[in-house]
C-alpha cells in the first residue's frame, strides 16, 4: 500500500467518524439543495431536464468548493495549529503522499456530499412536477468524473499553501482564494439556471482546465521539505 493511500484511509476515516463533519455537510446539502429545487418551474424557458442539469452543474461545485474549503482547514491547517505535524514529519511518509492523500480524503468527502445534495434535488423537483427529472448525460459525466477533479484542485491548491507557507500568510490565501471562487459560482449559479444548457463543451473545457491544474499542483509538491514545514509553524 502507497504512502498516498494509508494518509487517504486515515484521513477519511477521521472525517466520516467525526459528527460535526457528517452534521456540516450534511446540513449544507440539504438546505442548498432543498432550496435551490424549489427555484424550478415548468414553465421556464428550456426543457426541465436541461435547466435541472444547468442548476446540478453549479450547486454541485459550489457545494463542492465550500465542503472542500471548510474541511482542508480541519485536514491540513489544524494540524499544524495543534502541533500534531510535527509527529507525521517523523514518519518515513512522503510529504508528496501526504498532500495527495489529504487531497483525495477531503475531495471524497466533499463530492459524497455534493452528490447527495444533487440527488435531493433532483428528487425534490422530481415529486413537485409529478415525473422523473434526470440531467442530461453531459451533466451525469460531469457530476461522476469531472467534479471531483474541480474539487480536487481547490483543495490541493488551498493544502499545499497550507503545508508551504505560515499560519497568517494561509489565512490571507485562503479568503482571497475562496470568496471569490464561492461568491463567482453562487452568482453564476443564481443567474444562468434555466437559461444555460451544460453541454458536452462546457464539461470538456472544465474537464482539461482541472487536469491541468492538477497536474502543476502535482509538480509544486517537489517544492515541499520538512524543514520549511517546521519553520512555518512560528
Amino acid at each position: 500500500m502507497s504512502n498516498a493511500q494509508i494518509v487517504f484511509r486515515k484521513e477519511l476515516r477521521e472525517l466520516l467518524g467525526v459528527r460535526s463533519s457528517l452534521l456540516t455537510g450534511i446540513a449544507f446539502a440539504l438546505f442548498f439543495g432543498g432550496m435551490y429545487s424549489l427555484r424550478l418551474t415548468g414553465d421556464m424557458p428550456l426543457a426541465l431536464d436541461v435547466t435541472l442539469g444547468s442548476l446540478l452543474f453549479f450547486l454541485t461545485t459550489m457545494i463542492g468548493a465550500f465542503l472542500g474549503y471548510t474541511f482542508t482547514s480541519q485536514i491540513f491547517l489544524r494540524e499544524k495549529m495543534d502541533q500534531v505535524v510535527e509527529t507525521l514529519l517523523c514518519s518515513p511518509v512522503s510529504l508528496r503522499g501526504v498532500w495527495l492523500g489529504k487531497t483525495l480524503a477531503v475531495t471524497a468527502f466533499a463530492h459524497i456530499m455534493a452528490l447527495g445534495a444533487g440527488a435531493l434535488t433532483a428528487i425534490v423537483t422530481s415529486a413537485r412536477m409529478h415525473a422523473l427529472v434526470i440531467p442530461n448525460a453531459a451533466v451525469i459525466l460531469y457530476l461522476a468524473v469531472v467534479l471531483p477533479l474541480v474539487i480536487a484542485c481547490l483543495v490541493g491548491a488551498l493544502g499545499f499553501a497550507q503545508m508551504l507557507l505560515g499560519m497568517k500568510e494561509n489565512r490571507i490565501i485562503g479568503f482571497a482564494l475562496f470568496i471569490p471562487i464561492f461568491a463567482g459560482l453562487y452568482g453564476l449559479g443564481y443567474t444562468s439556471t434555466g437559461t444555460l444548457a451544460i453541454g458536452w463543451l462546457h464539461v470538456w473545457i472544465v474537464s482539461v482546465a482541472a487536469i491541468a491544474v492538477l497536474g502543476v499542483l502535482a509538480w509544486c509538491t517537489r517544492f515541499l521539505s520538512r524543514e520549511r514545514i517546521v519553520t512555518s509553524l512560528t
